[in-house]
């Protein structure tokens, strides 16, 4: 190839940049500049908002053109003025995917900082790169964009041999460029839930006083926004909320959207509901000044979380969880009701809403610490047609929300994240009654009626309870001796949960899970607190007879919901259920003989 074709060849290239329309398809009225083309002073404007929904324009100048270590490729170094930046103490925390415009044409978004530095000066992500989230597939079901290959950007004259590192949030020192994260903004949980959810989550959490905002945020089916709008990621919305805060940066004749000119969470493909935003007010910070806003509507759907940016589709909408808590303080009579919805991200909102959970009952209950609770927890949503419900006590010395959520954690997980089918719409919902008194009951005495039985044999066992701080009562069950059982055998008394036998087939390797009933059925089979269990405990006879290594094989494949059914029906199990926590556990030791 001739030198002179090669040259004729870029700029063909470059004049096809800057056309109306981006490699991806993503049509931009107006056209786009890549970094290639800039000079250093160029003159341009970004658009935001600062108060309210309306849009407002500042002055930017390019000062360069910095090549990155890692996607986006090319960052734009530019400085921001005029009277808008004199007033927000310079680019702030929810600007991240303000538009800027030279000559009419987009340039790309403002997406980086620096903390305790001049706040004028930020980095543009430019929008060749932006569109490149396009080249991913998306994976929400009723959407199924093409995959787009993006063509490589023009190599542009502007450039530095220095280069800049985007770094993750949490590894800012003060000196390097970061993300101008898009404010997540919470209320309606406690500070130490906020804590652990900012740690999930990677950003900062703001949380605000009070309980959450409106459940039923209006939706738009057609709505018209506008570059440089406030939008909100919803990550939950209702009496406990959590969004991310940033602006639009370009809407594509199809339907789809460009905004924040960095991640969110960094997910890759997504399915989080968008929302407008309003922001009451740009706050002032010697860290970063930020954006003080709360979601108004939803609509649309962010399908695509990359490091260049968020997109997705307006008029769009994404499937959302339900969770609702109904809470009974047993000293105080009050009972609340308190219910929300969270974005349908299995994998991260089984880690947050627990938390969210934990918090929202710190504030119902209005303390942190010991106390006694009765939890009833219910699951239902597609494919569970008559859903799923599990009630059990709880006791602790210290921290009762944080104890009592331990096995609501496990349960969501377990269900939401089957490897059977995926359950949508999913809601959880969670009856508490709470008290700060430690209702609990020990396990003081136990004394059997025979010390020798013939095998399928029955015997009395007196179990002395004492409920705490009170007198002593006696429980009186009924036991049989196992019908294969010989010699010395242990009956054991115990709370439900305390040596509570495990999944001896599936952790030797004999079976697995094979179904969600089954999973159920095992959940189910659980011992709870509140039992008060007596069982005898044999190991049955001896087997030398090669014939039988079959039904020891058989055995060792049955499931513990199948070995606890078995010994209730032979007689060898029983249980009750009180309503107390049952702390203690006492053996005693009986022969089995023929008679």
């Amino acid at each position: 190839m001739s030198r002179k074709t090669l040259i004729l060849l870029v700029l063909v290239f470059n004049l096809f940049f800057a056309g109306s329309a981006c490699p991806s398809g993503f049509s931009v009225p107006g056209g786009t500049l890549p970094p290639g083309s800039l000079k250093e002073g160029a003159k341009g404007v970004a658009y935001t908002v600062v108060k309210g929904n309306e849009v407002v324009s500042f002055p930017v100048t390019v000062l360069s053109v910095l090549p990155s270590a890692r996607s986006p490729r090319n960052l734009i170094l530019v400085r921001a003025s005029g009277p808008v930046i004199e007033h927000t103490g310079g680019i702030a925390a929810g600007m991240s995917g303000s538009p800027v415009f030279i000559e009419g044409k987009l340039i790309g978004a403002i997406g980086y900082g620096w903390s305790f530095s001049e706040h004028q000066m930020g980095l543009v992500t430019p929008i060749e790169d932006m569109v490149e989230i396009w080249s991913w597939p998306d994976r929400v079901p009723s959407l199924n964009p093409p995959e787009l290959k993006l063509e490589d950007p023009s190599s542009g004259d502007v450039r530095l041999s220095a280069t800049v590192s985007v770094h993750q949030p949490g590894t800012e020192t003060g000196k390097e460029a970061k993300e101008l994260s898009a404010p997540l903004i919470g209320s309606g949980y406690s500070p130490r839930s906020a804590k652990r959810i900012e740690e999930m989550m990677g950003h900062p959490v703001i949380l605000l006083p009070g309980g959450g905002g409106d459940l039923s945020l209006p939706v738009e089916y057609e709505p018209v926004l506008r570059p440089g709008e406030a939008v909100s990621v919803l990550v939950a919305w209702g009496d406990v909320s959590l969004a991310a805060t940033g602006t639009l940066t370009a809407i594509s004749k199809d339907g789809r959207f460009l905004a924040f000119a960095h991640p969110f969470a960094n997910r890759g493909a997504v399915a989080f509901p968008l929302a407008r935003a309003w922001i009451h007010q740009v706050v002032p910070s010697l860290d970063t000044p930020f954006k003080l806003g709360t979601p108004t509507s939803i609509v649309g759907i962010v399908t695509q979380d990359r490091p260049q940016a968020i997109g997705g589709f307006t008029g769009r909408f994404a499937p959302v969880m339900d969770i609702s808590l109904n809470f009974r303080d047993v000293d105080s009579g009050k009972e609340t009701f308190k219910r929300f919805k969270t974005a349908s991200d299995p994998f991260m909102m089984t880690k947050v809403i627990p938390e969210m959970v934990t918090g929202l009952v710190d504030n119902v209950w209005g303390r942190i610490g010991e106390g006694s609770a009765k939890i009833s927890l219910k699951i239902e949503g597609g494919g569970l047609v008559e859903g799923w419900q599990r009630t059990n006590m709880f006791f602790s010395t210290t921290d009762l929300a944080k104890s009592m959520i331990s096995e609501f954690t496990d349960l969501v997980n377990a269900v939401s994240l089957n490897p059977f089918f995926e359950i949508t719409p999913f809601g959880v919902h969670i009856d508490i009654e709470a008290t700060a008194d430690p209702r609990v009951v020990l396990i003081e005495d136990v004394s059997l009626s025979r010390n020798m039985v013939p095998p399928g044999g029955s015997f009395d066992v007196d179990i002395t309870l004492r409920p705490y701080r009170k007198e002593p009562v006696v429980h009186k069950m009924t036991l049989n001796a196992p019908g294969d059982a010989q010699g010395i055998c242990e009956v054991v008394v115990r709370g439900g949960g305390i040596e509570e036998p495990d999944q001896g087939s599936i952790l030797m390797g004999w079976r697995t899970i094979r179904s969600l009933d089954e999973l159920l059925k095992e959940f189910s089979a659980m011992e709870t607190n509140d039992e008060v269990v007596a069982e005898v405990r044999s190991f049955g006879p001896l087997r030398e007879d090669p014939s039988s290594l079959e039904a020891e094989e058989e055995s060792q494949r049955k499931l513990r919901s199948q070995i606890k059914e078995e010994k209730i029906r032979e007689g060898s199990f029983k249980s009750y259920r009180s309503n107390y926590y049952v702390d203690g556990l006492l053996r005693r030791m009986i022969r089995v003989v023929p008679e």
